[in-house]
């Protein structure tokens, strides 16, 4: 499946326009790295990709298994050493329901979690290729 996604920026220090079909949205640094904070920064976005996927990865299978979760919510953490060569990331993700579910559906919701398409995404083999557009 191929996703097509599409950003610019012009001379606002450092605030890029991302688009894809018909939403658009944007991305900055925080102040002190320049910026003047007016959108997430791109490694906020990365992890609201991945919570995103993972709490609607949950709220499909809780559904479909017809477990009384009234609430999914979910809180990642993100450390990362982009001295090391390859640079580091470690990903913490909490998850909190809300409903009545024993442990071992809340373990089930955990494992499932990390089937979402994005966690599997960002595990997987991945090659990113820039090249100069025509």
């Amino acid at each position: 499946m191929s996703t097509i996604l599409s950003g610019a920026i012009g001379a606002d220090h450092y605030r890029a326009t991302l688009h894809t079909g018909r939403h658009q949205w944007h991305a900055d640094e925080k102040s002190e790295n320049g910026g003047a904070d007016t959108a997430p920064t791109p490694s906020e976005l990365l992890l609201s990709a991945l919570a995103a996927c993972k709490l609607i990865t949950l709220r499909m299978y809780a559904d479909r298994k017809e477990w009384p979760v009234t609430r999914i919510s979910i809180e990642l953490e993100m450390d990362a050493d982009y001295a090391a060569r390859p640079a580091r990331t470690h990903i913490r993700c909490r998850l909190h329901a809300e409903g009545v579910l024993d442990e071992e559906q809340r373990q089930r919701l955990v494992a499932i979690a990390d089937k979402c398409p994005t966690h599997r995404l960002l595990t997987g083999e991945l090659a990113i290729e820039s090249v100069w557009g025509t």
